[in-house]
Parts: structure tokens; sequence; C-alpha cells
């Protein structure tokens, strides 16, 4: 069973590596547009994870289950920490137009969703699936921002 702890935990992780690969995506292009789109995502991820640090977490570990909790805290992090899903450094490498940066990009966000909806079905609480819900609708809000900026610099791109 994963309480809202956990989830908020695994989507800290997710948040980091994918600022860090936006970090770093932005500081190895010359593209003036692309490292500016880096950079944007790279601060929403930033300011999600640090949305997901910030929540008031009720305790609901039942007496006696701290050792098993704790355990299965420490494998989720384990597992997380260098997971960036389709957010490699390799394939922001390989980017070489806004187009590319863009479909990139909102298939992370869309993995992301799709994780954290997979996350849904594990959980029991109601109150935590609430919360669950209301990343999972903060994850599809990026992707509504990155089809905008999409049609924006791209339809901006096409006219010069």
């Amino acid at each position: 069973m994963f309480t809202l702890s956990d989830i908020c935990n695994i989507a800290v992780q997710i948040e980091r590596n994918g600022e860090r690969i936006y970090r770093a995506a932005g500081k190895n292009t010359d593209d003036t547009q692309m490292a500016q789109v880096f950079n944007w995502m790279a601060d929403e991820e930033m300011r999600h994870a640090q949305w997901f640090e910030e929540l008031d977490l009720p305790s609901r570990v039942p007496t006696g289950h701290e050792e098993i909790e704790s355990m299965g805290r420490s494998l989720l992090q384990e597992m997380m920490k260098d997971q960036t899903f389709s957010l490699e450094d390799d394939c922001m490498r390989a980017v070489r137009d806004l187009d590319g940066l863009f479909e990139l990009s909102m298939e992370f966000e869309q993995d992301t969703i799709l994780f954290y909806e997979a996350l849904r079905s594990f959980i029991d609480d109601p109150d935590v699936v609430v919360q669950l819900n209301h990343v999972i609708s903060e994850e599809h809000g990026h992707m509504r921002q990155l089809e905008s900026m999409k049609a924006l610099y791209i339809g901006k791109s096409e006219k010069s």
C-alpha cells in the first residue's frame, strides 16, 4: 500500500530528475528559443518538486508498521532516483529543433501522468486518491502549456 507521503517522495524525485535534464539541455544548446523553453521546463519541474515537498502530509503509518513503511519508502526512492522516463540525457542532446523539443517534453509529461495513474490503482485511502488526482491534473496542465507553447513557437518559426 502506498501512502500520500510515498507518492510525494516519488514525485519529488521525478520532478528533480526532469529539472536536472532540462537545465543541462538548456546549457548545451546554442539556440536561444530552445534554451528558453528548456529553462522554463526546468523552472516548472523545480516548482512542482517544491510543491510536493511542502504538502502537509498526515501520518498514516499504523502502529507497529513503521519499519515496513521505512523499508518500502527506501525501496521506492532507490528505484526512482535515476528514473527520468523518456527524458534521457542522450535524447535531449539529440534534439535539433523546437518541434523535437516539444515532442520529447510532452512525452515526458505523458509518461509521468501514466505513472501516477498506475500508482492510483494501488491506493486504498480516498483522501490520498483525491490528492493524487490533483497531482495528475497538474501534469495535464503541463501538457496543455507545452502544446500552447509549441503552437506559438512553431507558428513563429514557420512565418519567418
